[in-house]
């Protein structure tokens, strides 16, 4: 009896123990970076003559969020970031922390007053008032666009506003020290985004319609009074390509360029990245010199207090920029705000976020300073960028890490 009673036990204990060795490897598993496994969607063509306002806001909501389920996409904890990169800066969804530009809630049902509006009734407010000031401020084109703001309605002002985005600024949302002045804004239809005439109608179409009333829906006409020209479908044969060949989820994998990892993860989008051809405008992250910024960053009392808090555990450079890919939330740079996306985990694969680290621990203060980068004025560090009458020898050796 009792051998049989000690039997037991051993038999109880080693399937303990084997649950124990399964779980931990689950966790570890699910801990590694993932490579998601969607179903690659193909593009979507649109026959002008033929298609509706419905049509059109369903296509603009794939193109911001890259899907027409984005709260579903936020329910498993990652980002409805389609081809227009609209989410990385702007609210649409309580859910969301984005709030670097103005927010795109339309919530009708909530509390304050201001969520009651939405952008397409604010859009109409644009045009009156403090608008003046940027006509006159860009009376001989914006520079970066070359247009004269003349938006005279809210649908013309949200076509406006994708393609010259510093035609006029919210308050409170410019670039620090430009007095509201300057957006950090890319320009839609320019690299590195490029949203066709066509695509850019279709969002504003999704923002105008958000509320289901359809007559408010103006996106085409205003299109067309604002350039004073008829809309046209893209050229023949544009996009086919991409039709034959419909793009699957965003994955870094080892086997691609940092130039490519930086495009189908968007850094570009937010950052500026020396040695980078697309990452030159982001005006929303920090730069990434990280062998500069990663040592600094670790000895700060900034950091020091989130690992004492328990969030942040990096010691050395590099597990400090894997940390700030993987777990963004775990340490914010002074200055800027905690709503980097948090689904990079199910995006890089090993080798490409050993691709990624490597390429920024060799980017430094001489790295952006050679290309003329500098530090976003909120940056806690400063500006890297010597007087104009300094030379490069002149800046802090210090900072040549």
């Amino acid at each position: 009896m009792a051998k049989k009673k000690g039997a037991g036990t051993i038999v109880i204990k080693v399937a303990l123990w084997y649950m124990f060795i399964l779980g931990a490897f689950a966790g570890y598993t699910n801990w590694l970076p993932q490579i998601r496994g969607d179903a690659p969607e193909a593009a979507e063509a649109i026959n002008l003559d033929e298609v509706t306002p419905d049509q059109l806001s369903t296509m603009g909501e794939k193109i911001i969020f890259g899907s027409n389920d984005p709260l579903g996409v936020l329910a498993k904890g990652e980002g409805p970031i389609g081809k227009g990169q609209c989410p990385l800066c702007h609210r649409f969804f309580l859910e969301q922390k984005a709030d670097r530009c103005p927010n795109l809630l339309a919530l009708p049902e909530m509390e304050p007053p201001l969520l009651k509006i939405s952008e397409e009734a604010r859009s109409h407010e644009r045009v009156k008032g403090r608008y003046e000031e940027f006509k006159k401020l860009h009376a001989n084109g914006e520079k970066n666009s070359g247009i004269v703001p003349h938006a005279t309605t809210g649908g013309e002002y949200l076509i406006e506003s994708e393609y010259c985005p510093n035609c006029f600024v919210v308050v409170g949302f410019g670039l620090k020290g430009t007095n509201d002045t300057v957006s950090p804004m890319p320009i839609i239809n320019k690299p590195p985004i490029e949203l066709a005439d066509t695509e850019i109608v279709a969002v504003v179409s999704f923002l105008q319609l958000r509320d289901g009333d359809e007559s408010k829906w103006t996106a085409k006409d205003s299109w067309e009074s604002y350039f004073g020209k008829e809309l046209a479908a893209p050229a023949e044969g544009e996009g086919e390509e991409e039709e034959e060949k419909p793009k699957g989820p965003p994955v870094a994998l080892g086997s691609m360029t940092v130039d490519e990892i930086v495009k189908e993860m968007t850094c570009f989008a937010c950052h500026k990245i020396p040695g980078v051809a697309i990452a030159k405008t982001g005006m929303i992250g920090p730069l990434l010199i990280e062998k500069t910024n990663a040592p600094n960053r670790i000895k700060s009392p900034e950091y020091k207090k989130a690992v004492k808090e328990g969030k942040a555990h990096a010691t050395t450079p590099r597990e400090y920029v894997i940390e700030s890919i993987m777990d963004p939330g775990a340490f914010i740079v002074p200055g800027f705000a905690d709503d980097m996306l948090k689904d990079f985990r199910h995006k890089f694969t090993v080798s490409g976020l050993d691709v990624m680290v490597d390429y920024l621990l060799n980017q430094d203060v001489a790295s952006a300073v050679a290309e003329g980068m500098d530090r976003l004025p909120n940056e806690k560090e400063g500006s890297i960028l010597p007087p104009p009458e300094a030379s490069l020898g002149e800046v802090k050796s210090g900072d040549l890490s």
